[in-house]
Formats: C-alpha cells, sequence, structure tokens
C-alpha cells in the first residue's frame, strides 16, 4: 500500500544516499524487490551500487525528459532484486526543461506508474535542494523519510522542506505524508548531539524513528566498494543500525499503510474521516 518512498531533505550532507542505498540492500535481504530512483544530478546512489560514472546514461533525466522510456532505463544491480534508475549531469538543468512540459509536477509519478507493480519497495534519493525534481518526489511518493544530523544547520532543512510539502498540498491538492525522521551521524557520548536530538525527538515525536544511525566509518567505506554495509562490514555498529532501522520501517509501513492511504484519499476527495485524520496528521508535517 505504501511503495514510493522518497529519501529527503533540503539539506545537504545528512546521509540521504547513504540511508537510501543501505536501506535498499537491508530491504532486499528481508526478501524484498526494491528499486532505486537516482534524482541527483551528482549521480550519488547510482555511484555508491557500482555504476561507473562513464556508465550513467540513460538515467532518470532521459525518463522525464520524455527520452526513454522507464522500463529501458531501469537497470539491474549485481544484487538479486534490487534495481536502479540512475541519476546523471543531465539532471543539472532539470527545472529549465521540466517547467516547459505538460504536467511537469508529476512526470516521475506517470513514469513510475509503468513499473511499480513490479516492486515491494520503489526509494528515491533526492537532490539537496528545493527544485521541481523534489517537487516530482513529493507527488510520486505515497511517504517519505526525512534524514536528519544531529545539527541545528539540519534541522533548518527539515523546516524548509516542510514549508515545500505545505506548498504541494495548497498548489496541486497531493502530497505524501511523513514516513520517519531519522537520525544520522549520531555521536552518542556528545553532549551537544544528545541535547539536539533530545529538541527533535521532543517536537517531532513519534514521527522519529528509535534507530539512531550512529556514525561509524564502515558506513563512509561502503560506497567506495559500490557496496552497502551489510556486505562491507555486517557485523559494525553502521550494519547493526541499518538492520534495526530497515525492520522500523517494515514495521512502519504495515502499521501505518491504512492510515497514509485513508489520509491520501480523504484529502484528496475532501472527506469527513475525521477519526482517521487525526491519527494520521500526527505523522505529517
Amino acid at each position: 500500500m505504501i511503495k514510493t518512498i522518497p529519501v529527503i531533505n533540503n539539506k545537504g550532507g545528512v546521509g540521504k544516499t547513504t540511508t537510501t542505498t543501505n536501506v535498499a540492500a537491508g530491504l532486499v535481504r528481508r526478501g524484498k524487490k526494491v528499486l532505486v530512483v537516482d534524482l541527483d544530478s551528482q549521480g550519488s546512489a547510482s555511484l555508491a551500487m557500482g555504476v561507473h560514472r562513464q556508465d550513467l546514461l540513460p538515467s532518470s533525466a532521459e525518463v522525464l525528459f520524455g527520452k526513454v522510456n522507464i522500463e529501458d532505463a531501469i537497470r539491474t544491480t549485481d544484487v538479486r532484486n534490487l534495481d536502479l534508475l540512475t541519476g546523471s549531469l543531465h539532471l543539472a538543468n532539470a527545472d529549465t526543461r521540466l517547467s516547459k512540459a505538460d504536467h511537469h509536477q508529476h512526470r516521475l509519478q506517470q513514469a513510475l506508474s509503468r513499473v511499480k507493480d513490479d516492486y515491494d519497495v520503489i526509494l528515491i534519493d533526492c537532490a539537496p535542494s528545493t527544485s521541481l525534481l523534489s517537487v516530482n518526489a513529493l507527488v510520486a511518493a505515497d511517504a517519505f523519510i526525512i534524514p536528519v544530523a544531529p545539527s541545528y544547520l539540519s534541522l533548518e532543512g527539515v523546516i524548509s522542506l516542510g514549508k515545500v510539502v505545505k506548498n504541494v498540498r495548497l498548489n496541486l491538492g497531493e502530497a505524501a505524508p511523513v514516513l520517519g525522521v531519522l537520525l544520522t551521524m549520531v555521536r552518542r557520548n556528545d553532549k551537544q548531539t544528545r541535547s539536539i536530538i533530545r529538541e527533535v525527538r521532543s517536537h517531532y515525536g513519534g514521527k522519529v524513528f528509535d534507530t539512531e544511525i550512529r556514525d561509524h566509518p564502515a558506513i563512509e567505506d561502503a560506497p567506495v566498494s559500490g557496496s552497502s554495509v551489510f556486505e562491507v562490514a555486517p557485523n559494525s555498529a553502521g550494519a547493526e543500525d541499518y538492520g534495526a532501522l530497515v525492520d522500523e520501517v517494515l514495521e512502519r509501513l504495515k502499521r501505518y499503510g491504512t492510515i497514509f492511504r485513508a489520509v491520501r484519499n480523504a484529502t484528496n476527495a475532501r472527506s469527513s474521516h475525521t477519526d482517521e485524520l487525526t491519527a494520521a496528521e500526527r505523522l505529517a508535517l
């Protein structure tokens, strides 16, 4: 019921790509078939999954611009049941090109509708910017994950993202709710880190995942080999944390799926399912 999940924050350097690739690998290890969509012009998720820079085309850019069908752009990876739609530098001028296209906010949603039934989960790695690509990701989403490093600048990214979500809802009448806020790059013994984490949990409550991703070298080393932390360092704290997160993601997908669907239908139809809305709005920005 909840299938398409962007990993998004308007602030860079908070672990979006790391989270996307490791959650994808973890879901595959739990028996899910997963598609990763790279919407970053740097192609970071694609590179982290072992694609060489010269091999990034055709990419999500060609799909969004109507040059290539999504079925022809999706590629398999070395991991069984893990597929990839790459990013590339062709996304750098996406705002200019998409703004001239029909239904420009819905291009990703339309493309994914052709392959959505082929996957259990579709994860979208988003660039750290407010752009038509971000809007496309939010419109296509069933729910989204917000990684947040424990710093005050990172929190500003969440606040600005909240404004984008509200504008999408206001102008388009649709935008997904939050599956969870994820604390990343956590140094558990640092007093300032713990103070910011308390602030995040106090403000966002149950939206915040119980799992915290510790700042661990194995997480940074994994992309160099084009693999996930589960392959590079299966016994590390990084693998432990991302394994726990995957379990929590699956639990939330199951527990909140019915509520999320009710909220989207109720919002779009301006229905009066007040009890369902009350429960689900606690999970929205």
